[in-house]
């Protein structure tokens, strides 16, 4: 009997630590389509890789970046400027910092890649990413 309590034992001791509570994406679903026109001068940091730009749409506000030259659609990223875990505070836009290469969270700054929007410093998950179409000159973001 004592054999079958110290097994019971040793399984919810394994067990129970890998059970965690499911990341629920809660994040606000808002239907936009938006466009940002590459040949304009306010899209001219979009021009080369590593620029960016603030664009209106999505929750908060969008964050444009350029990843590569490639000529196809994964040259770009849109992210909503929303915190993805305050998006219902007054501090939840995300601003570039950085020398240009992090989003931070203006609330607790969390910080998020540009690059692709992976979680950095202090933060538990990427941000809202939309999707982004490239049709010439023009960039057409919707989700």
């Amino acid at each position: 009997m004592n054999r079958f309590t110290l097994l019971l034992t040793l399984i919810f001791l394994w067990v129970v630590p890998s059970c965690k509570k499911k990341q629920v994406d809660d994040f606000p679903l808002v239907a936009f389509e938006e466009r940002v026109y590459l040949n304009n001068p306010s899209s001219q940091d979009l021009l080369v890789p590593g620029g960016w730009i603030y664009h209106p749409g999505g929750f908060g506000g969008l964050v444009v970046y350029r990843k590569y030259i490639n000529g196809g659609n994964d040259d770009f990223v849109a992210h909503d400027r929303s915190c993805p875990t305050h998006y219902n505070e007054s501090c939840r836009t995300l601003n570039v910092v950085g020398d240009d290469l992090f989003l931070e969270c203006s609330c607790n700054q969390e910080k998020y890649l540009l690059f692709d929007g992976a979680p950095g410093d202090g933060a538990t998950r990427g941000t809202k990413q939309y999707r982004v179409v490239r049709n010439g000159d023009v960039l057409y973001i919707s989700n």
